[in-house]
Order: C-alpha cells, then structure tokens, then sequence
C-alpha cells in the first residue's frame, strides 16, 4: 500500500511539474487542435520561440517568426507603423497589437504572439521603468493585448514575459474551448 502511494505521489508531482509550463500545456492544445503560431518579439529576443522550438513536435504548428529588436526591422517585417511608433512609442499598446497581426500575416498562422518592452537593466523612463512589456496574441478573431510589469534583473524580465505571453495564447485557446 505505502508504494502505491508512493508511486501515485511520484507521478502527481512529474504530471504538476510539466503541466505548469504554459508552452507545453499550449504545445498540447495546437497539437490536438491542429491549429498553428508564429512570434513576434522584441524585448524577449527569441526566448518564446526557443521555448517551443526546444519542444519535439513542434514543427506540426511553429511557422516562424521575427525578433524585431530594431524600430526599423518593426516596420519592415512586421507592418508595423512608423506613425505608431513615432506616436505612442515602442513599447506600447499600439505596436504590440501591430506586431502580433503583422507575424500573424506575413506568416500565415492561426495565432501569433508579441513581445515589446524594457528589459534593462538599463534604458527605463519614469513613465517606462525597466520591467515593464506589453505583450500581444492575435487571432482570426482578435487581438488581445497585456500590459505587465516584472520585478527583477534582465533574464528575469525575459522569463516571466516569456511565460506570460504564453498563458496570454492559452486563455485565448481555451476562452470557450475554441476549436480554430
């Protein structure tokens, strides 16, 4: 009896640990629904698209996707407005919901998610300390968008925006056990 329970302890531990990666709980919901993602990042420099790209299988739903670091890469891979950037700035609103239709687009994918902020340790403002990301997941439907603010050194901030934005994509997949 004491190695059964063992045993089923062993095994909830192993199933909490992997089920509380959000790019492997969403690695699960586009395999099975068939479904496809493309990125867009630019303060989280590839780590969202490492993170399932290191995954087997991925290769069934990751189109690709751009690390836009360069205002200019921004407008010329991602559509993004020069006017928008110029008007509200780089991290906003406004060009993470660019960023995130653009990748969506020029890769042709179900659902794309974006990345923009301050990652530090330098480079904040008052009105945008380091820590702070806007992130991004769009849709055939919509565009949802985030605004967070993360504690921490630089890998810090990536991680955790990293992780954000892709819980972000998997309330969106299981907003109402959407199918595509």
């Amino acid at each position: 009896m004491n190695k059964i329970l063992a045993l089923l302890a062993a095994l909830a531990l192993t199933t909490s640990c992997c089920e509380s990666k959000p790019e492997k709980r969403v690695h699960k919901l586009l395999m099975d629904r068939m479904l496809t993602l493309s990125v867009a990042e630019s303060c989280t420099g590839g780590a969202i698209a490492s993170r399932f790209t290191a995954m087997p299988g991925a290769s069934a739903y990751f189109k690709g996707g751009a690390v836009a670091y360069w205002n200019q890469t921004k407008s010329l891979l991602l559509n993004v407005s020069a006017d928008t950037i110029a008007r509200y700035g780089v991290v906003s609103e406004q060009v993470v919901r660019q960023m995130a239709e653009g990748a969506r687009r020029a890769a042709d994918t179900h659902y794309a998610i974006a990345t923009t902020g301050m990652a530090g340790p330098s480079g904040g403002t008052p009105e945008i300390p380091v820590g702070t990301v806007w992130i991004a997941v769009s849709s055939p439907e919509r565009t949802l968008t985030r605004l967070v603010h993360i504690k921490g050194n630089r890998n810090r901030v990536i991680r955790e925006a990293g992780s954000a934005a892709i819980e972000l994509l998997e309330e969106e997949l299981t907003a109402g056990n959407r199918t595509k």
